[in-house]
């Protein structure tokens, strides 16, 4: 780590766990000076989170660790749903993936700590002060201070640009800066058992059992990871329930030679269904569940936190280096809240329909039953598409002109697609490995003048054609999309289109040469990227 004085830190990090690790993280690596704090000295070793997102892999790809992480993950995971009697309702599985990693996939939290946390004690812009925890914030309009203790309550002020409560649901963040959380609590409660070395291969399915009496989720891992949730009834009582004896009679179906030291863990869980009234305050901002949340049903916790983490943290660079304006801080809660309060509602939802019991598991197997009869329903429920990925387009992005061709025009918003591009010498690459860190423009369709406005020196360029393209064989900058996700050799443009990519990898705008000013007339209010190139050069 490197030696800095505490007056020199750009972000103050409050929470060493994934989100903030990974918001650390990111911040280095785009130059900050980041201080992270967490009271534990060590990474966490509780498997809370279970399933990760294709989203969440490309954000942790950008930081080298994705490959490492799929080693110990079961990847390409669906679901099946079961109702009364065990019969199964519906089997899910979301569609493929165009972001280049696997949509949904089986992970353990453990293994992503101790990996975060290595890359961060290694990191020469990161200072990562384990053992402390924050015991005052107070900030200012030049900055913020943030008083330490260690585990001897010793103290230690720290002065930053900016500060990110990332330190989870009972964030002392969020209260220290007086925003409050809206929402309600799950009545039900659940035992969360996870266990080691549980027997036999299992298929790449979580299995939620809403079988009208004591509903129960089965979540596989590989090389014998195992989660079980009961539902627990009323009268239950918690103690009686997570005995080791009664524990043990729990699991014993699934694994009936459980060893005590096979128990990693079992705990009462009580799911909340709330949001952070405001994601900002002044230089203090927050991430992950700290800011949100929800309840587990459709593994979406996490992977909203690490989404937090990619979107806030480009946006403190912009406005670190001078190029970012107060309007482009102001999109991180107005990008991200809208999408969070969407997943909290989609995960009470899931949890509603495996939680059933008597008359309400009655009509839910008949509306399951009818859905199997109704080809677009059916097909709703069987592909996931009611877990949306987010859709930024009333943030920072600017609305297409008509001039604009449809398809195009539809990626504002949305996360840009990742194929695997082969250069003039056959060599292929995943497209993110090569948009770099920041802004990127692509160049699609003929060859015509396109983004040659000085705004956009800070970007990176990239030209996107088809197999068997004249500047395939002609350019030697020239990129080939075999797989055509991003050029449609069947719909061919008919003018130069130019797609603009955001840090985060989100479609900013799509633009031809007849509507490039309106663009970049449109970003200039948030950031101005020629600004950056001058700093830079």
């Amino acid at each position: 780590m490197a030696d800095k004085q505490d007056d020199q830190i750009d972000v103050i990090v409050v929470g060493g766990g994934p989100v903030g690790l990974t918001a650390g993280l990111l911040l280095a690596e785009g130059g900050a000076r980041v201080t992270v704090v967490d009271p534990l000295t060590a990474p966490g070793d509780l498997p809370r989170a279970i399933s990760i997102a294709d989203e969440s892999f490309r954000i942790i790809d950008r930081l080298g660790l994705a490959d490492p992480l799929k080693a110990e993950t079961y990847l390409d995971t669906g679901a099946r749903y079961f109702g009364r009697g065990d019969r199964l309702l519906a089997q899910s599985r979301p569609v493929a993936s165009r972001l280049g990693h696997p949509a949904k996939s089986q992970f353990d939290q453990p293994v992503l700590e101790q990996l975060l946390w290595d890359r961060a004690v290694a990191h020469p812009l990161l200072d990562l002060r384990a053992g402390h925890r924050a015991t005052a914030i107070a900030q200012d309009a030049d900055g913020v201070t943030v008083t330490l203790a260690d585990e001897h309550d010793a103290t230690t002020t720290l002065r930053g640009s900016w500060l990110i409560g990332a330190d989870g649901g009972r964030s002392f963040t969020r209260d220290e800066i007086g925003v409050p959380l809206v929402g309600s609590t799950q009545e039900e409660r659940w035992v969360v058992i996870d266990l080691l070395n549980a027997p036999g291969e299992r298929e790449p399915y979580a299995e939620f059992h809403g079988n009208g009496r004591r509903p129960y989720v089965l979540v596989p891992g590989i090389k014998g990871r195992l989660r079980l949730e009961y539902m627990m009834l009323p009268g239950d009582d918690a103690d009686e329930l997570t005995r080791p004896e009664r524990i043990r009679e729990l699991v014993l179906p699934f694994h009936p030679d459980v060893t005590e030291q096979e128990i990693r863990r079992a705990v009462v869980y009580v799911a909340h269904r709330r949001l952070a009234k405001t994601y900002r305050v002044g230089r203090a901002l927050l991430a992950g569940d700290a800011a949100h949340l929800m309840p587990p049903f459709s593994g979406q916790g996490l992977n909203a936190g690490l989404r937090d983490a990619a979107n806030l943290s480009w946006k403190l660079l912009a406005v670190l280096a001078g190029d970012g304006s107060d309007r482009l801080l102001d999109t991180y809660e107005q990008e991200r809240r809208a999408h969070a309060r969407k997943m909290v509602r989609v995960s009470h939802i899931t949890g509603s329909v495996v939680m059933a019991r008597g008359v309400a598991a009655v009509l839910r197997d008949a509306v399951f039953g009818l859905a199997r009869l109704v080809p677009p329903a059916h097909a709703y429920l069987s592909s996931m598409r009611f877990i949306t990925p987010p859709n930024y387009a009333d943030g920072l992005t600017v609305a297409p002109a008509p001039d604009v061709d449809p398809a195009l025009a539809a990626m504002v918003g949305t996360s840009l697609s990742q194929p695997t591009v082969a250069d003039a010498s056959g060599a292929r690459t995943p497209l993110d490995h090569l948009l770099g860190p920041g802004w990127a423009v692509l160049h699609l369709g003929p060859e015509g003048t396109i983004a040659r406005d000085p705004y956009w020196n800070g970007a990176a360029r990239l030209r996107l054609c088809a197999a068997g393209a004249t500047e395939a064989s002609t350019r030697p900058d020239a990129l080939i999309d075999p797989t055509g996700l991003l050029v449609d050799t069947a719909h061919p443009l008919s003018v130069a289109h130019a797609v603009v990519v955001r840090p985060d990898r989100y479609v900013a705008a799509v633009f031809t040469a007849g509507s490039e000013r309106q663009v970049v007339d449109g970003l200039r209010s948030y950031l101005d990227l020629s600004q950056r190139q001058e700093a830079t050069a």
